[in-house]
């Protein structure tokens, strides 16, 4: 990507894959952190919504600087999507169930992995530009955001029914 819309030679494409890498890295170090202190949730919350502008402003980007800076600013993201998946986990199902959970999201981040790279390379291939794909990568955070905001602990039976007999003493 960096090469078709940069004009960038292969050493500097290579060098700015490497420092994709590094944000990757660091997101998985700094979004735990940040969600420590205020919640996993908003993090979440937060991350898609970074990611959602950067991604519509990658196709337009012509300088290795610019698709560098936005490309590290949503695998910083990415990175802390992967350092925070569990804790997240754990605060709305319980230690008991990060394993499986995790198992599950893990598989999911997976399929994605094989899925959003040829989902590019089709719509590249047939529209002629990253836009339109990145467009929909784009779609899919905002939306990732949306399901985060509106996403609310399960309620276990145990709670459910303590809840019930506590209104029912203090009516």
């Amino acid at each position: 990507m960096v090469q078709e819309l940069a004009g960038a030679d292969a050493l500097v494409a290579a060098a700015i894959v490497g420092l994709l890498s590094v944000a990757n890295a660091l997101g998985r170090l700094l979004w735990t952190g940040v969600s420590d202190a205020v919640g996993r949730r908003g993090v979440f919350v937060a991350m898609f919504l970074l990611q959602t502008p950067a991604l519509l402003i990658l196709p337009g980007t012509r300088t290795p600087v610019g698709l560098g800076v936005l490309g590290m600013l949503v695998l910083l993201c990415y990175g802390g999507g992967f350092g925070t998946m569990a804790a997240f986990a754990a605060d709305y199902f319980g230690l008991r169930q990060v394993g499986m959970i995790f198992g599950l999201l893990m598989t999911a981040c997976g399929a994605g992995g094989v899925a959003g790279p040829l989902l590019i390379a089709v719509v590249r291939e047939r529209s002629g530009g990253y836009g339109p794909a990145l467009v929909v990568l784009a779609a899919g955070s905002l939306l990732g955001a949306a399901v985060t905001f509106a996403l609310r602990p399960p309620v276990s039976p145990t709670r459910r029914t303590t809840a019930r007999l506590t209104q029912a003493l203090e009516s």
